[in-house]
């Protein structure tokens, strides 16, 4: 959402917060004037009885949140019934009517604590939206910190000088890999590449390109981007909906599309430079044709689309990609088929190198490109988010951290098979805004794109640039990079970087590079990872792209009961192994949380926290950075993790709160209900319950990070090494199997003999001994099965065991209360059973604030969209 818009509906809030607060002050007043009259009314009444009708009648007719007759907790009908019993009935003793006198009192006091925390949350409301909406962001409310202007320079020397490259080298390097690439698969399957992506030019025109389908289509996909100027976000929603509106932009648009031939850059385009959760700064374009977006997104998503289908069907080509997949020899085949009596010969489909391949073609490969052109998807740099998209594909965020966990998987399974394991993990410098524009153009016309695309494309990549907050400004033309968050951006750069993936596999004798986008992970034995290694600099110097020393590292974790010792190596590259905040560790081989870098965040978001300027702004600050931030970057638990990563997490969440708030022992709730009184003043006593219910029943919805971690904790694995144990386990009982099987039919001559069952000529292998356990588990990688079951579970994501409400009457109001259109998650039902007895205690009800009482849906969205961090 644009400032533009949420200011609107900021200003929206704030008059529609002032008109329920006068209501709801009048109702409130109403209520406990008739309270307290109704109690002076009633206080000198001393038979029980009466007192105990009149006050029945009169509770009735309060103006209370929740009428006494709409209470499931209570029958009114059922208490008038018996307080007329004891009229003549002495069995209804004077003991029952007090505690009827008590049940009504209790009742009409929690609507009086009702109307006091809806009156409270309005304030809180008003609060909000008379603070501007959040931390100041730089440029339009501060001077920036020294960082922004350093990373701003950096940025600005990269995109605005080119830097000049050897052509010939690049052709001659793209020459080498491809077409005259010593596999005449390779040179083949390329020819087709090449002819495929010429048919793509050729037909483009023999399609209408844009309706209103497609033009609504473009609008969503770009607003979901985040790149946009406020007054082109407005803009574009403005035109959803709107079908003549929609109709006239795709006749404009399918002019525009037949005279791209003549096709110029249109205006200025302006840079926003934004401060992200990591520490480093990005870079937005957004220029001001708005149709010119839409053509250019279109553009981008038909070419992104197009050259995965294209690439996959090469590397999909018979013998293209080289396999490091060990092949038995033919003496080793024939004789563990003769030994084993035909079984455990081939490679097994269900093997863990087969797994790997698979993942690595589906998961992996061309990961950044979309399979569907529209497809909706969490972008590589959410900040903690998770959600997949419509298609079923994994958000970035979760491969990075399936990635991570598999390479846990493959050093544990290593260690124990007596194999030493090198790590690599690498990126490139500034990516984005250094990527060479004759790299990129030499890559697309090897690969066949014609000089009327090219030229198009080059208009796109040297638009005019201007920083938002330097418009005094001249434009300067883009020399170097591509305008980030963009579907060209992911087109050119995707298309670009898949030649280091083939690269790697040619030169490393079919080693695959585990890329996303640009951030790269390699593994294996050491001498592959340092052919890798080599493969992936020669690419970087050819293209013009910079290794990133600064998160650059390698580690090699050495097999179980090695007698070596790790030694640094003048190929592989120096540096640790690490991502978000954790670090492998050579010694365990497991990713450990990096306390250090931990240290730095805190800090930062004690600024963060700081800087808020309301209560809604500092609960959205800790959700977003305390809770989802810092969560999503400790990794994501497996059974390969093991409960002691959990553990781990669990101690890290309580010392970054005890480090923020000492003053309330680390308790974040207490630390909030002391600023709620401090900046309100006069405030009710504040159950925890409403710090943290969600916002759907009048809760403050403030994240406790720990809950979610309680919730898989108990199906997390206490030493994941015991289903390797299982593996070896299963193996013996295999190997003690097939041997007693062979001896029996070589030795003992039960049935028919081995040659005889098999046929053709095996008279050297006759009598042999039976292979030893070590021969029989050669290559399980490539040949077993049940190592590659170990390997699914040691990847398996451990169940949520949540908690389940308790009691029949919670449980129907808990099933009636349920968010619109979604089931509650584990963690919402978790807190709400835990804070629920002191709720029900407080309110009478699960719900603290009556849904419409006040307008807590919008205020859902603004604190969502409204946020700004600071600087």
């Amino acid at each position: 959402m644009s400032t533009e818009s949420s200011e609107v509906l900021t200003e929206t809030l704030h008059a529609i917060t002032e008109v329920k607060l006068a209501q709801l002050e009048e109702q409130q007043q109403s209520y406990e004037l008739g309270k307290r009259a109704l109690h002076d009314a009633l206080k000198d009444e001393q038979h029980s009885r009466k007192r105990v009708q009149s006050l029945i009648d009169g509770a009735k007719k309060l103006p209370a949140m929740t009428p006494l007759g709409n209470d499931p907790s209570i029958s009114i009908g059922n208490l008038r019934s018996f307080v007329e019993q004891a009229e003549f009935d002495p069995s209804v003793t004077s003991d029952f009517l007090t505690e009827y006198e008590s049940t009504i009192n209790k009742k009409l006091d929690e609507q009086s604590a009702r109307y006091e925390f809806a009156a409270l949350y309005g304030r809180l409301v008003k609060e909000w939206t008379s603070s501007g909406g959040g931390s100041a962001q730089g440029g339009e409310n501060a001077v920036g910190r020294e960082e922004m202007h350093k990373q701003r320079a950096i940025w600005k020397e990269y995109v605005f000088h080119p830097k000049n490259l050897d052509i010939d080298a690049i052709k001659s390097y793209l020459d080498q890999l491809f077409t005259k690439n010593e596999s005449n698969s390779v040179k083949d399957a390329f020819k087709i590449l090449q002819k495929d992506v010429e048919d793509f030019q050729k037909s483009w025109d023999d399609e209408v390109h844009f309706n209103e389908t497609t033009v609504t289509q473009c609008i969503k996909s770009i607003l979901k981007d985040g790149a946009l100027s406020d007054h082109k976000r407005a803009a574009l929603n403005g035109f959803l909906g709107n079908d003549m509106v929609l109709n006239e932009i795709a006749d404009v648009l399918n002019m525009r599309m037949a005279s791209r031939g003549s096709f110029e850059w249109s205006g200025v385009t302006t840079i926003e430079q934004r401060r992200h959760l990591n520490g480093r700064y990005r870079f937005f374009a957004s220029d001001e044709d708005v149709l010119q977006t839409i053509l250019m997104q279109y553009i981008g998503l038909k070419w992104a689309t197009e050259i995965k289908r294209v690439l996959r069907r090469f590397i999909s080509q018979t013998d293209v990609l080289k396999s490091t997949e060990r092949t038995l020899t033919w003496d080793e085949r024939r004789r563990r088929r003769y030994l084993l009596v035909g079984d455990n010969v081939r490679h097994s489909s269900r093997s863990v190198e087969s797994q790997e391949n698979g993942y690595w073609r589906s998961e992996i490969f061309l990961d950044q490109l979309p399979n569907e052109m529209f497809e909706e998807r969490s972008g590589y740099s959410d900040e903690g988010q998770e959600d997949d998209g419509e298609y079923g594909r994994s958000s970035a965020l979760s491969v990075t951290q399936g990635l991570l966990n598999r390479i846990r998987a493959n050093v544990m399974m290593r260690r124990r098979l007596n194999k030493d394991t090198t790590v690599i993990r690498s990126d490139f410098k500034w990516f984005g805004p250094s990527l060479p524009h004759q790299s990129i153009f030499g890559v697309l016309e090897h690969f066949g794109v014609k000089k009327k695309w090219l030229d198009l494309f080059k208009k796109a990549l040297e638009a005019p640039l201007v920083f938002k907050d330097e418009a005094g400004s001249a434009p300067q033309i883009r020399r170097r990079g591509t305008p980030i968050s963009t579907t060209l951006e992911t087109f050119f750069s995707e298309t670009l970087l898949f030649c280091s993936d083939f690269a790697v596999n040619q030169r490393a004798n079919g080693s695959l590079l585990y890329r996303l986008h640009d951030d790269i992970w390699l593994w294996g034995d050491s001498e592959a990872c340092a052919q890798s290694w080599n493969a992936l600099t020669e690419f970087s110097d050819v293209m013009g792209i910079e290794i990133n020393e600064d998160k650059t590292g390698s580690c090699t974790v050495l097999a179980e009961g090695s007698k070596k010792t790790t030694t640094s190596s003048a190929v592989l590259p120096g540096g640790d192994v690490a991502w978000g905040f954790l670090k492998l560790d050579p010694e365990t081989g497991r990713f450990l949380i990096n306390q250090a870098d931990i240290d730095k965040h805190i800090s930062e978001l004690r600024l963060q926290l700081n800087a808020c300027d309301s209560v809604f702004d500092f609960i959205q600050a800790w959700n977003l950075y305390g809770g989802r931030f810092f969560q999503a970057h400790c990794g994501q638990v497996a059974w390969c993790t093991g409960r002691q990563h959990v553990d781990e997490i669990l101690k890290t969440f309580q010392r970054i709160q005890s480090a923020l708030f000492p003053s309330t022992s680390g308790n974040v709730g207490l630390y909030l209900k002391k600023m709620i009184g401090d900046r309100l003043g006069n405030v009710p006593r504040i159950p925890d319950g409403f710090l943290y219910y969600p916002s759907t029943i009048g809760g403050l919805g403030l994240i406790n990070p720990l809950i979610n971690l309680y919730i898989i904790r108990s199906d997390s694995t206490k030493n994941p090494e015991v289903f390797m144990d299982e593996f070896f386990e299963a193996e013996r009982k295999t190997y003690k199997q097939a041997k007693e099987r062979y001896e029996a039919r070589e030795f003992e001559k039960k049935g028919r003999p081995i040659a005889e069952k098999l046929g053709g000529d095996w008279e050297d292998l006759r009598g042999k001994p039976f292979m030893s356990f070590e021969e029989y588990l050669q290559d399980p990688d490539l040949t077993s099965n049940t190592q590659g079951e170990c390997y699914n579970k040691l990847l398996t994501t451990p169940q949520p065991r949540g908690v389940e409400i308790s009691g029949q009457d919670k449980v129907k109001e808990f099933e009636k209360i349920s968010p619109d259109d979604k089931d509650w998650t584990d963690y919402e039902t978790w807190v709400v059973e835990l804070y629920a007895k002191e709720i029900i205690d407080r309110f009478g009800s699960l719900v603290i604030i009556e849904k419409g009482l006040l307008p807590t849906s919008l205020v859902t969205m603004l604190r969502n969209n409204r946020f700004k961090w600071k600087n």
